[in-house]
C-alpha cells in the first residue's frame, strides 16, 4: 500500500470508477487505482458488472464504494450509476472510464460539461482486440471518440502510448499493472524437488492465445530427447477442451496438468510451485501491445520468463536469455530447450535480473503515485 497525504479541509474529492468487462476486486488494476485514491483520502464509487457471486447491488469494501450492475445494457446503466455518485457531492470530482468495450465516450463528455476530470484507462487495443478474437476489423471511431473527451488519458504498455501519440497525437500516461504479491521466497520454491523442471503457464485459454504451439513445442522437446520436465497449465477458456485433445492425440498428456481457473491463493500457489513461467502468445497485432500480466507476475516472483519477442513483452524482460530469436513456434521450442538447458544458477541469475527489473521499473510503488498524481481529483482542483 501506498502511504500518501489525506486530511483535507471541506468535502473529500469524489472519484467514480466505470469498468466493464470484470467485476472488483477480481480486476486487479482497478482495485488497485481505487485504493490508492481512497488512501489519498478521496471518496471512490467503483461501477462494475454483477456476476454469480457478486450479484446486482450497491456495498462497501474495505471502505470503497462498490455498484454492481446486471442489465441488458450494461454500459447505459453503469453511466447512470456513475452519474448518481458524482452528483451526490460539489466537491472536486472525476470519473474514470476503462475498456474494453470502449463504450463510455458519452459519460466522459457529460463529465467534463459538469466540470468534471475525465480519464480513460485504456486496457485494451479495443480494435485489435476484436480483429483477434472475432476475427473481424471494429472501427477506431469509438476509440477516437472515447480518447477526445478524456482531459488525461493513461494505458498500463509503452506500446501502446507510442500508438496512441502516432494515431491521434494523443500523448498518454504510462500506468503499469496493477500491485503483485511478490512475497513468496525465490529460494524456497519447491518445484524441482522431484528432480523435474516445471514449466508454468497461467492465463487464458483462447484459441489466439497460443496453448496449440505451446503443446507442440512440448512434443517436439521431447521428440529432441529432453527429459524430466513437465508443464503445468493454469487457466480456463473456449479452447480448454481442444487443448486436452490435442495433448492426447500428441501423446504428450503425460507431461502436461491442467488446473482450471485458479482463485488469488491459489495462484499464489502456483508460482510458489513452478520454475519458469512459460509465455507462447503468437505474433497478432493485439499481443504486441500487451503488457502481459503473467510477465510481471514471474518478474515478481524471480521466476524466468520463456516467451517469444512480441513488442510489448520484450520491453518487459529487456535482455533476457530465454527471449526466443523470433516469432515462430521453432524458436519458441529452441527457448524452451535453452531453459531446460540451463543450470539451476542460470535460471536463478535469470530471475533474479527480471526480479530487480520488475522493481526498478514496474513495481505498483513507482506506478501507483505516478496515477494518483495524474488523476486525483483532490491533487488536480
Amino acid at each position: 500500500m501506498i502511504a500518501t497525504e489525506g486530511g483535507r479541509s471541506g468535502p473529500a474529492p469524489t472519484a467514480v470508477i466505470v469498468v466493464l468487462d470484470l467485476p472488483v476486486p477480481d480486476d486487479h488494476r482497478v482495485w488497485a487505482q481505487a485504493e490508492v485514491l481512497r488512501d489519498d483520502g478521496v471518496a471512490v464509487t467503483v461501477v462494475c458488472p454483477a456476476c454469480p457471486d457478486r450479484p446486482g447491488g450497491r456495498t462497501t469494501i474495505d471502505g470503497i464504494n462498490v455498484v454492481y450492475i446486471h442489465a441488458n445494457n450494461p454500459a447505459r446503466a453503469s453511466a447512470k450509476a456513475a452519474k448518481r455518485a458524482l452528483r451526490l457531492t460539489n466537491s472536486p470530482r472525476m470519473v474514470q472510464a476503462c475498456n474494453p468495450p470502449d463504450l463510455l465516450a458519452g459519460l466522459l463528455r457529460w463529465a467534463r460539461r459538469q466540470g468534471c476530470t475525465s480519464v480513460y484507462d485504456q486496457h485494451e487495443v479495443t480494435p485489435a482486440l476484436a480483429r483477434a478474437r472475432f476475427g473481424r476489423w471494429l472501427s477506431g471511431y469509438r476509440e477516437l471518440r472515447t480518447i477526445r473527451a478524456a482531459d488525461v488519458v493513461i494505458t498500463p504498455s509503452q506500446e501502446q502510448v507510442d500508438r496512441l501519440r502516432a494515431r491521434y497525437g494523443r500523448e498518454a500516461i504510462l500506468v503499469r499493472t496493477a500491485e503483485v504479491d511478490d512475497s513468496a521466497n525465490p529460494a524456497e520454491r519447491n518445484g524441482s524437488a522431484a528432480g523435474k523442471t516445471i514449466l508454468g503457464y497461467l492465463g487464458r485459454i483462447g484459441e489466439h492465445d497460443g496453448l496449440d504451439e505451446l503443446i507442440d513445442a512440448v512434443c517436439e522437446l521431447r521428440c529432441r530427447g529432453a527429459r524430466g520436465f513437465r508443464l503445468e497449465i493454469a487457466g480456463d477458456g473456449p479452447a480448454l477442451a481442444a487443448v486436452r485433445r490435442q495433448a492426447d492425440r500428441l501423446n504428450v498428456s503425460d507431461l502436461v496438468a491442467f488446473h482450471g481457473w485458479l482463485d488469488p491463493p491459489g495462484v499464489s500457489s502456483f508460482l510458489e510451485r513452478i520454475d519458469a513461467m512459460v509465455v507462447p502468445d503468437p505474433d497478432l497485432e493485439y499481443n504486441h501491445y500487451c503488457a502481459m500480466n503473467k510477465v510481471t507476475y514471474a518478474m515478481a516472483r524471480g521466476l524466468p520468463v520463456v516467451l517469444r519477442p512480441l513488442r510489448e513483452n520484450a520491453r518487459l524482460v529487456g535482455d533476457s536469455p530465454f527471449l526466443a530469436a523470433d516469432l515462430s513456434p521453432g524458436a519458441f521450442a529452441d527457448a524452451l530447450d535453452a531453459l531446460l538447458l540451463a543450470s539451476p544458477g542460470e535460471r536463478s541469475a535469470a530471475g533474479e535480473c527480471g526480479r530487480k527489473r520488475y522493481e526498478r521499473e514496474f513495481a505498483w510503488d513507482i506506478n501507483g503515485p505516478r496515477y494518483l498524481v495524474s488523476v486525483s481529483p483532490g491533487l488536480r482542483a
